[in-house]
């Protein structure tokens, strides 16, 4: 069983199906099991497309498509059991507990307001102190860096603002702790560059209970092209060893064994099938190495977003700024053809298989139920107000057989 990989990260809106796409590749690339983002900008229905790839289960809460909207991603294949949802109206923040890997656990993706408001801290807490676990997990942008001269560059001299101590009540109050900072007690990194101030802050926060914190496997601060945000992430141990998790492998021993090397040869495919198996596997392995190219390209432009940006962050040059800009843009078009290369097989797919027997149709045909329930609500009720008008005129009501021999009687006429 392998680590528990969990990132948040502010998105900076993911309305656009492109930069959607984008987002959950990157996510996917990186092998992320649980994904907390800030700043979906979705409505309800926009958060449900986010369900795709490699994404099984998501939670959300909305406010308008233009700002805020929190939402919590987790991966299909992780064993992790739905107990309750706790949703802010305001789409400030989603809450979840549930099981994972047979523990009670909380996970929680918060988005901060950006000035300091009472109301939201004690919202926050009256409604997270009740739910509130041993292994508890809250990401998100808190809009406020804790300590005024390691969280900011240039530091600031004046004492920690407002929301820096309300955010610091708050995990005092909750057991909660900075999973960066304790990580790294004597790295300055940040996650946040501010254009009009020029400065740079450290907004972007993993808090964790005690119990995860004894887990935890490192938390990093990682660059990311497709916001103005950089990802914090950490990856949290299982409480056990499963070894049935394991892949299979081809037992060696098996080669010496003269019944199992005349079995392979009676059963070898003819040169027909041979040939056909070499063209498949050239075609896998030229695809393959393409990928590699593609990914290796990805690679080098996110290492070197990552040196200049630390480069920035020493020195505040212009003329690194520019090539920070430029690399940036140059993965961020990279990754949009990959996007579009990406919607297109879907589109693809839906075309050839969209109306043939199969999962994709019984996925499509799924969220027709609703509206096909609707419908016959529809003439239900327009059949009981149809029997209250013959009822007051004096005439025998009608049933479903008579209404419909009168349809079709109308319809001969016609």
């Amino acid at each position: 069983m392998s680590n528990t990989k969990i990132i948040t990260l502010n998105v900076k809106g993911i309305n656009h199906v492109i930069k959607r796409r984008k987002i959950i590749s990157l996510l996917k690339k990186d092998r992320v099991q649980i994904a907390l983002l800030q700043e979906t900008h979705l409505t309800d229905s926009e958060h449900l497309k986010l369900k795709r790839d490699w994404v099984g289960q998501i939670y959300y809460s909305s406010f308008n498509s233009k700002s805020r909207g929190v939402a919590i991603l987790v991966h299909k294949n992780l064993p992790f059991t739905l107990h309750t949802i706790v949703r802010d109206t305001d789409g400030r923040f989603i809450l979840i507990t549930g099981l994972l890997y047979g523990e009670l656990i909380l996970l929680g993706s918060v988005y901060a307001p950006n000035t300091f408001d009472r109301s939201f801290y004690s919202n926050f807490l009256a409604k997270t102190s009740p739910v509130c676990r041993n292994h508890v997990i809250i990401g998100g942008d808190f809009n406020c860096g804790l300590n005024p001269e390691t969280d900011y560059n240039p530091p600031k001299s004046q004492p920690s603002s407002k929301m820096a101590k309300a955010t610091t009540d708050l995990c005092s109050y909750l057991g909660l702790f900075d999973a960066w900072r304790v990580c790294n007690p004597h790295v300055k990194d940040f996650t946040f560059f501010s254009r009009p101030h020029f400065s740079f802050s450290r907004i972007d926060y993993m808090f964790v209970s005690g119990s995860v914190l004894g887990r935890t496997r490192g938390c990093l601060i990682h660059t990311c092209a497709l916001s103005d945000h950089s990802s914090v992430s950490m990856e949290l141990s299982p409480p056990y060893y499963d070894p049935s998790s394991r892949h299979w492998r081809l037992n060696p021993a098996l080669l010496s064994d003269p019944n199992f090397v005349k079995y392979l040869e009676d059963h070898a495919s003819t040169l027909w099938e041979a040939g056909k198996a070499f063209l498949r596997g050239s075609v896998i392995s030229f695809t393959s190495a393409k990928k590699k190219s593609s990914l290796a390209k990805q690679l080098v432009l996110e290492r070197d977003i990552t040196d200049l940006e630390r480069e920035f962050k020493k020195s505040s040059s212009i003329s690194v700024l520019r090539k920070l800009d430029a690399a940036r843009s140059a993965l961020d078009q990279l990754l949009t053809q990959k996007a579009e290369t990406a919607i297109f097989y879907a589109k693809h797919r839906l075309f050839e298989s969209g109306n043939k027997p199969g999962r994709l149709l019984a996925r499509l045909a799924q969220g027709k139920r609703g509206s096909y329930n609707s419908n016959n609500n529809n003439h239900d009720n327009k059949l009981e107000n149809d029997n209250n008008k013959l009822k007051a005129l004096g005439h025998r009501p009608r049933t479903m057989t008579t209404r419909t021999k009168i349809n079709c009687c109308n319809g001969s006429n016609n």
